[in-house]
């Protein structure tokens, strides 16, 4: 899934199981190891041979079919993979149905340009957000709680959540959104998303960090991603804390998707000069137009957000142009004329090792009484 926090991706298999098999759903991986829930029993496995091969990712939130079942040792194998129908690939997930984004209002103070970045990642997977601000007893004003549901929820439509530790009572509007789903905390270290699960469930007992007085952001607390049954008896209702992240670019996102996925130009879009508007500095843009609309925070997340974009959509366009593979005739002399592959760029700009190679080359194809030796130097050359 490139590099963006989510990735919609169908898998498609909808086989079923053998009498011998039985059907489970992927909780945790962990050390080469994949356990596995299946009518109520969570069982270790590993993966079968095949599978290895084929190279193919399992991710957490996987259904799969297992076989080799041990039930006294409680193991088994993972055979295949069914059903899958969406994955996120920061953290990687599979039949994902919600994500809370969970940020601090202070301790780290509460950052709308990163919390932008989740919000649209999100969203350009086809998922809608909800937002959990945490730490919300910290608030020093309640003004500073009204701007921020104000801009979030009344203005862009988004579900926003105020929550605390220390006030039980809020953690209930969390409850009913999260039952009978699968859903994903997302958020930066330190924001309180172990925090939460553990008010949510004190059982879970999961390793809380402290945040960094000195650069004023969270420790990374969460090493891998785990899917949790919230209650023993509901494993329908489950909840995955996962790695937090400091850094969410637009690097695999063309300049057009991030134009057509930002809600705040809904209403004014339609009424643009062009259809390809990208609401920067084109006349007949009526998004500028309506700046006044806009709050300012959120225009400024979409201009840096853009020329993300636009780097990479200058990196497609360059990629493109390039001759990755080809072939050329090289001619031999008193024998037929061969057809030879020439080397991918990639592959001839690696390293200066391979440069001085590629050199010695192209004088054995021009100077050498003997072009057959040509040939044994490009084995030779694709051996190493």
């Amino acid at each position: 899934m490139s590099d963006n926090l989510l990735d919609n991706q169908p898998l498609g298999q909808t086989a079923e199981e053998a009498p011998n098999e039985r059907k489970g759903r992927l909780l945790k991986y962990h050390s080469n190891y994949y356990y596995v829930e299946a009518d109520g029993v969570l069982y270790e496995c590993m993966l079968r041979g095949l599978l290895k091969k084929e190279g193919m990712d399992i991710l957490v939130g996987d259904f799969v079919v297992l076989d080799s079942i041990n039930e006294g040792a409680k193991t088994a194998r993972v055979q295949r993979v069914v059903g899958r129908k969406n994955t996120i690939s920061r953290p990687k997930l599979a039949n994902v149905d919600q994500v809370i984004v969970v940020y601090s209002l202070r301790e780290p103070l509460f950052d709308p340009y990163q919390m932008d970045r989740y919000l649209t990642h999100i969203e350009l997977a086809g998922l809608e957000p909800i937002l959990c601000i945490s730490k919300a007893d910290l608030a020093q004003s309640d003004e500073e709680v009204r701007q921020i549901q104000a801009l979030y929820q009344e203005q862009l439509g988004y579900p926003v959540v105020f929550t605390s530790v220390h006030q039980p009572e809020q953690l209930r509007k969390i409850h009913e959104l999260i039952q009978g789903k699968i859903t994903v905390l997302a958020g930066p270290s330190g924001s309180g998303k172990s925090s939460l699960l553990n008010a949510l469930n004190p059982n879970f007992q999961l390793r809380v960090g402290e945040v960094s007085a000195k650069i004023a952001r969270g420790q990374h607390t969460t090493r891998h991603v785990e899917l949790l049954v919230l209650e023993p008896n509901d494993l329908d209702t489950l909840i995955a804390d996962t790695p937090g992240f400091s850094n969410l670019k637009f690097n695999t996102v063309l300049p057009t998707q991030l134009a057509a996925i930002f809600r705040d130009f809904q209403s004014f879009k339609t009424n643009c000069a062009f259809t390809d508007c990208l609401h920067e500095d084109e006349e007949g843009c009526a998004v500028l137009t309506h700046r006044e609309q806009i709050a300012e925070t959120r225009y400024q997340s979409y201009r840096d957000m853009l020329e993300e974009s636009k780097s990479y959509k200058e990196e497609v366009a360059a990629s493109s142009q390039k001759q990755e593979f080809g072939y050329k005739q090289l001619d031999r002399k008193g024998k037929d004329s061969l057809q030879i592959l020439r080397l991918k760029e990639k592959d001839r700009d690696a390293s200066r090792r391979t440069q001085k190679q590629q050199v010695r080359l192209l004088d054995l194809e021009e100077q050498s009484d003997d072009p057959d030796a040509a040939v044994d130097a490009l084995d030779e050359f694709v051996e190493e």
